[in-house]
């Protein structure tokens, strides 16, 4: 170890046996000694480090103060100098390599009235490393929660729309036996009504020909008086009528339950989604009807490739939000488009709108406005998570005070997962 500071024997054996680089330095910032772990760390002999400026195997960025944590000169010149001054840095070796360094540096007391400073170097390469794998391993932590949360919605949807479809069979197949034999047995009575009328008709014909009995023309008319014949012969028709009617309808509500959730096929295939939003209307009723009024501007459609009972989730969960936005009274538009690749449905409400802080966190999952336990927070996040699986977006404006805007795009035919 060169000296220009008068050391024992004793000591520049110390230093030469240490791990730690370590050099002399003075105040004019040139290096005045090194021991072999400064020459191994530096790669420099002692001879070629020992006279230089300190500043010369900084690193070339670092050289002009600019990319140094600290500006000015090398190690700021020791600050107060009482006290151990810490920094990391960037040494430039001799084969061009650099080397990240932990620098502790103390002045010494005056020697020659000159101010001396001792320099020990820690290669710190190894613990950056694991900082970076212990970065890394955050990363891929918030990555697997953010996979695992994905997959926790998408279980979510699946036993929701399971339990949707199950119902729906259920209610299919219970109510669907009965209806058939009540509507055969309705139009069997209706014929067999018919059928009696004219054989009633026909008696009525018959009536002129009891005049000759007087008490037996009396009794008949006493009896189609207080039975009000005429409004029988009418009413008994119009029932029949209504009644069918009925049942229609509770057949067109099975149907429509059976399009919503669509539990003949929970696969692709294709679909009008202008007809799924108005099964998806008709299943919400008066939740929608009592709201608000529905504007279409529908454009014709083609059928699209998608898992039609996810899509109507969807469709649900977007209108029953717009019709939750209005408070008393608004409107809901509902607009479709399409081109070569893609088709598109905005659902449109004349509600209270959304917050501009609230409008990026929407879609995240437990996130509501709404008071505690009058929503979940998982509406909007289920609905992002079917349209992302579908390789589509789900994009929401809104104006506060004014209302909002949700567009759902998708594919029109199925994207293949392996290549998406």
């Amino acid at each position: 170890m060169n000296e220009a500071i008068s050391i024992s024997p004793w000591l520049a054996t110390v230093l030469n046996t240490m791990a730690e680089g370590v050099l002399g330095m003075d105040q004019e910032q040139r290096i005045t000694s090194a021991n072999r772990s400064a020459e191994h760390l530096l790669g420099w002999t002692s001879e070629e480090l020992v006279g230089r400026q300190v500043s010369d195997f900084l690193q070339a960025r670092q050289r002009d103060g600019s990319g140094s944590p600290e500006s000015g000169s090398p190690f700021a010149w020791l600050k107060d100098r009482g006290e151990l001054y810490f920094i990391e840095d960037v040494f430039l070796r001799k084969d061009g390599r650099t080397v990240d360094l932990e620098i502790s540096a103390l002045a010494l007391p005056q020697h020659d009235s000159k101010t001396y400073a001792i320099v020990l170097l820690a290669d710190i390469a190894e613990r950056k490393e694991s900082q970076a794998a212990l970065l890394k391993a955050f990363a891929d932590r918030d990555t697997l929660n953010q996979v695992l949360e994905a997959a926790q919605i998408r279980l979510l949807q699946a036993e929701k729309m399971a339990s949707v479809g199950h119902l729906a069979a259920g209610v299919a197949h219970e109510i669907n036996n009965p209806i058939s034999f009540v509507s055969s047995n309705l139009h069997a009575l209706k014929a067999q009504i018919a059928d009696l009328l004219s054989v009633l008709g026909a008696y009525q014909q018959a009536e002129t020909a009891l005049s000759a009995f007087p008490d037996l023309l009396d009794a008949i008319n006493t009896a189609k008086d207080a039975a009000d014949l005429g409004f029988l012969q009418q009413d008994m028709n119009n029932l029949i009528v209504e009644s069918l009617e009925g049942v229609d309808r509770v057949k067109k509500i099975v149907d429509n339950l059976k399009d919503f959730s669509r539990v003949d096929s929970a696969d692709w295939q294709y679909v009008n989604l202008e007809n799924g939003l108005e099964s998806t209307l008709k299943m919400l009723g008066d939740e929608i009807r009592d709201k608000a009024e529905i504007v279409r501007r529908y454009c014709g459609q083609p059928e699209i490739e998608c898992i039609a009972s996810q899509i109507n989730q969807v469709f649900m969960n977007l209108l029953l939000n717009a019709a939750q936005a209005i408070e008393q009274s608004g409107t809901i538009t509902l607009r479709t488009g399409f081109d070569q690749s893609q088709a598109w449905v905005e659902i449109e409400d004349s509600g209270r709108g959304i917050r501009p802080e609230h409008l990026g966190k929407i879609f995240e999952p437990f996130f509501t406005t709404q008071p505690v336990g009058k929503g979940t927070g998982l509406g909007l996040s289920l609905a992002y998570g079917i349209i992302r699986h579908h390789h589509g977006s789900l994009v929401a404006s809104s104006t506060l005070g004014k209302g909002s805007v949700f567009r759902i795009t998708l594919p029109r035919s199925r994207v293949d997962d392996s290549i998406a």
